[in-house]
């Protein structure tokens, strides 16, 4: 069974939490407001977390100040499934969420194609994409999912056809 990682994160302010986010984002998935689940290693996430407190450190001697605390809580296999709800309730979240933002980008695609539609199936498709990864890496499958992958394709196709007009 892979290995996971809970990343506990408090920040005193919303700057403190956007440059956590932005550092963390890659390696994990939030499922509660400071609360990530992580596949990488300790050691991974340990230089991430000490490249935020650089980053801090750099921003405090300007006069900014603000707090940072963390955990990092590698889970046990029996750990993981008690935690597995909460990963599959966000991935839920998430499913819902791209479906809303595809099936408004489908129906802007099919009236028109611009640079702007463009650019936001680009954006689909990078949270497409990673949105397939985190049901691959925590093994969630529903029928959500089956639904994004549908739409993802329809976008697809519709996409290819407009660009070939264009």
């Amino acid at each position: 069974m892979r290995q996971y990682a809970l990343v506990i994160i408090y920040t005193s302010n919303d700057e403190v939490k956007e440059l956590a986010n932005r550092k963390l984002g890659d390696v994990g998935l939030e499922i509660t407001s400071g609360v990530m689940i992580s596949w990488h290693a300790r050691q991974d996430l340990e230089g991430r977390i000490m490249s935020i407190k650089d980053e801090l450190v750099k921003i405090m001697e300007g006069g900014f100040e603000g707090e940072f605390a963390y955990a990092i809580v590698e889970l046990t296999d029996e750990q993981f499934r008690a935690v597995r709800p909460l990963v599959v309730r966000r991935l839920e979240v998430e499913d819902k969420r791209l479906l809303t933002y595809g099936e408004n980008l489908l129906k802007r695609m099919r009236s028109r194609l611009n640079n702007r539609v463009r650019r936001e199936y680009g954006r689909f498709d990078r949270q497409y994409r990673r949105l397939i990864m985190l049901h691959n890496i925590f093994d969630v499958k529903h029928e959500l999912l089956n639904r994004v992958m549908d739409l993802a394709r329809e976008l697809r196709i519709e996409y290819e056809r407009r660009h070939k007009e264009n």
